[in-house]
């Protein structure tokens, strides 16, 4: 049976920060990073805080440049890493979204419509947006 298409690809990503209120130090943060999602996958960043999880999703938002590397979305669309800008913000609206991690923001909203509001802001009815495939 055939492979499904991972629907991104992190391979070998590096990300160093450069701290300029400690004279230009450079922190590497990331070293070789590599990771795929498939269809259908439930994936966990875990770990104590410090350990890169926002970094990650940043870089794969395209918040932050890697170094080195490549972050391939959407079975090959776009490498998030080289992409103009243009390609990044499309990239956002048409195949990925996030949210923010504190529930303060969402206060009184039901974690489905969270989900759902994506779809629902590309002209998606909102019944179809709750019933759509959920990877979780």
């Amino acid at each position: 049976m055939n492979q499904p298409t991972p629907i991104l690809v992190v391979s070998a990503v590096d990300k160093t920060f450069t701290m300029h209120l400690q004279g230009g130090q450079h922190l590497a943060v990331l070293e070789r990073l590599g990771f795929e999602v498939f269809p259908g996958e439930c994936v966990v960043l875990g770990g104590p805080s410090g350990a890169g999880k926002s970094t990650i999703l940043k870089l794969v938002y395209g918040n932050y440049a890697v170094d080195r590397g490549q972050i391939v979305l959407g079975a090959g669309t776009v490498d998030i890493a080289t992409a103009d800008p243009r390609s990044v913000l499309a990239a956002r609206r048409h195949t990925m979204a996030t949210s923010a991690s504190s529930c303060v923001a969402y206060l009184g909203f039901p974690a489905l419509q969270v989900v759902a509001e994506p779809l629902v802001e590309r002209g998606v009815a909102p019944d179809e947006a709750r019933s759509a495939p959920r990877a979780c």
